[in-house]
């Protein structure tokens, strides 16, 4: 015997079926996957039957499209040739099609969905029709896949008149109920773009009797047509849009367009791609039931259904992306987060627009569910959130809401018992009960007002922390990555015979280093715990400032921003973690806008003014400013331009600097050219 030679890879039978389950998660997506296999064969009218009984081991689901169909070398390099490289190489049908076919896996589909596959075809070249058999039941043995055989048989076109494929499934996997079949329809409706139907693709439906409502052509329903609010356009390759916002409360429709810059002022890399979101306002929906020949319940049905951002490349739908159970762009958590401004899910109907010509990075998962998670990808989520934004902060501003004075002094301004105290006094002089009960319910109110104080600030304190998380993580994880590198360099040497004691004093005293900086972040964000408010000491407010920054000192020096810090010494009576909230709110706002601007023009300046009643602080930044429109609603809670903002920072700012008497204001013009607030402190030493 040789003692070197070569064997080839035989995989069992059972591989096809392996793969089916593995590359195909369900019954919808296979039909989907067949459906895609007609379109890219240029048909133009397609149907999916189902016949009953629809019950595991029985009845049947056929695919019949009117497509170009196959000739036997078609069959035989093709659906015989699982994983074929045809479609790759072939990027366009006979008609011009973008292939949406790839992998090769299409067949697998059909393993999933039953027992049995007849495939019946015809290619308008040839007057026969060719008849293919796969038993999916001997794929199931301990043969080899060669060993199984899949009988074919040539006759004249009997089926199919001119050309097509006939998909003929029988022997169901599974069971098929209402439900199911519901959810096929929805989203076999949102397999083409239901704001842009293509005019030489049809798909119908034909079930059971008893499932009649169902049958029929398949689009997305009239009630879908008609949002109380949209945003359409396009977003080019370098982030430049042009988008068009419309309100059904407004004749005029609103432009925008600019350039999205993306955090670290990067250029996108996912490649040009169109939008449009259609959004409903779910408390409103009988104003358009009363327009139109729906009820609530069918347009909440139909929004139900079809909710969510679908992703379509080259006309055709990407699985999973707006699903129920795909939040791949966070809405809801966005929601939860700031339930004010901005907008869930299900509230939603959208849709991404790419190509494989101009968006040749967003790649398929093998499964074809889904984009391969990369940069670009990532991209593409941020830039879709940029664009959401520009729907929501003009629906924030025009959706109708209570009417409500709003209030610019702080929370407990006015909140006292005492001119009930007084009218005690003048009306009832005599009655001691009467100015006791008054005098204690004074005290009472006082005493709660002040519980409630406290109570406030431990969450100002904790909504603070919330946001420098993220710096804590970063480097404290950086000082103890250093600290154990050095510890195990540092075993190392006392390993050795011979040692050197200069080598193990650099490592100790680089350790002690690191520790110390723990150390020193800790105690900068001891004040932001939730721990009881403390009394208000007197510091000068500019080492306030500076330990403020000193904590963000990560984010900024790698956003390398340049701090101009005032060199006075002002002394201020109040609570030091207090002034530090409102500094690091400030502050966060400015880096994030300030990393979209280009690195040399990144700068902040803080500047202090003395007045004889108090002090003022001006914050000033070198960022895209406020935009004027915006500029009385951005002290409001939860308002934010920010795709992922919470829109909180500056309200608690605004009341923490309300408690010391003084008011929290835009200015403009600034010292610098973007965004300045001015901070003015009355109660102080």
């Amino acid at each position: 015997m040789s003692n070197k030679g070569f064997e080839i890879l035989r995989p069992r039978a059972r591989i096809v079926r392996t793969l089916g389950d593995e590359l195909i998660s369900n019954e919808t997506v296979a039909v989907i996957e067949l459906v895609k296999n007609s379109y890219d064969a240029d048909a133009r009218n397609v149907i999916v039957r189902f016949t009953g009984p629809l019950e595991e081991g029985k009845g049947k689901i056929e695919v019949i499209d009117d497509g170009t169909g196959m000739t036997f070398k078609t069959i035989k390099s093709a659906w015989m040739e699982p994983a074929t490289i045809i479609k790759r190489k072939k990027r366009k049908s006979l008609k011009g099609r973008s292939i949406l076919g790839e992998k090769g896996i299409g067949r697998f589909a059909s393993a999933k969905l039953s027992e049995k596959l007849t495939m019946l075809t015809k290619s308008a070249e040839s007057a026969d029709e060719l008849i293919v058999v796969f038993d999916w039941s001997n794929f199931g043995h301990d043969l080899y896949l060669d060993e199984v055989k899949c009988s074919w048989e040539k006759r004249k076109g009997q089926s199919i008149k001119k050309h097509g494929t006939i998909l003929v499934m029988e022997k169901l996997n599974t069971d098929w109920d209402v439900e199911k079949l519901r959810k096929l329809r929805a989203a076999l409706s949102r397999l083409i773009s239901p704001f842009k139907p293509m005019e030489d693709f049809t798909l119908s439906f034909e079930l059971p009797e008893e499932y009649k409502n169902l049958s029929g052509i398949v689009e997305a329903p009239p009630s879908l047509k008609h949002p109380h609010y949209t945003i359409e356009g396009d977003i080019q390759g370098d982030g430049s849009y042009e988008l068009t916002y419309k309100s059904i409360g407004k004749k005029e429709s609103k432009h925008f367009s600019g350039k999205f810059v993306l955090q670290r002022n990067r250029k996108p890399l996912c490649g040009h791609f169109h939008i449009e979101l259609r959004v409903w306002d779910r408390d409103r929906l009988d104003e358009l039931a009363g327009k139109m020949k729906f009820t609530v319940m069918d347009i909440r049905r139909d929004l139900n259904e079809a909710a969510g951002i679908s992703v379509y490349r080259d006309v055709f739908r990407i699985m999973p992306y707006g699903e129920r159970d795909n939040d791949w762009l966070r809405l809801d958590f966005r929601r939860v987060q700031n339930p004010t401004m901005r907008l869930s899910n299900n509230q939603i109907v959208g849709y991404v627009h790419i190509s494989r010509e101009k968006n040749p990075a967003l790649k398929d998962q093998s499964n074809r569910e889904g984009i391969i998670e990369s940069r670009e990808f990532s991209d593409l989520r941020e830039l879709v959130k940029e664009a959401m934004v520009l729907l929501e902060t003009p629906r924030y501003k025009e959706r109708p809401r209570r009417e409500e004075k709003v209030d610019t002094t702080g929370l407990f301004t006015g909140i006292t018992a005492e001119p009930i105290m007084e009218l005690v006094q003048k009306r009832l002089p005599d009655d001691k009960e009467a100015q006791k009960i008054a005098k204690e319910t004074t005290e009472r109110i006082r005493t709660k007002i002040e519980h409630v104080r406290e109570v406030l600030a431990r969450y100002r304190r904790l909504a603070t922390l919330g946001q420098l998380i993220d710096v804590v993580l970063h480097d404290g994880h950086s000082a103890l990555n250093k600290i154990d590198s050095e510890i195990i360099l540092l075993e190392k040497e006392l390993k050795r015979e011979t040692l050197i004691q200069k080598n193990i004093d650099k490592k100790l005293s680089f350790v002690k280093n690191e520790a110390k900086l723990l150390s020193t972040l800790f105690k900068r964000i001891e004040p932001f715990c939730g721990r009881k408010r403390g009394r208000p000491k007197e510091f000068k407010i500019e080492d306030g400032i500076r330990n403020a920054f000193d904590i963000m000192e990560t984010n900024i020096r790698e956003l390398k921003v340049k701090a101009d810090l005032p060199k006075s010494s002002t002394p201020v009576k109040m609570d030091w973690s207090e002034l530090q909230q409102i500094i690091i709110n400030l502050l966060t706002n400015s880096l994030y806008w300030l990393s979209k601007e280009p690195e040399r023009d990144r700068k902040i300046i803080v500047e202090i003014e003395k007045e004889e009643e108090g002090i003022n602080v001006i914050f000033s930044d070198s960022g895209p400013g406020v935009n004027p429109e915006y500029t009385n609603n951005i002290f409001e809670p939860y308002f934010s331009t920010k795709p992922d903002g919470v829109g909180l920072g500056l309200t608690i700012a605004g009341e923490l600097v309300d408690e010391y008497g003084g008011t929290l204001e835009l200015v403009s013009p600034g010292t610098l050219k973007g965004a300045c607030f001015q901070i003015s402190l009355r109660k102080r030493i």
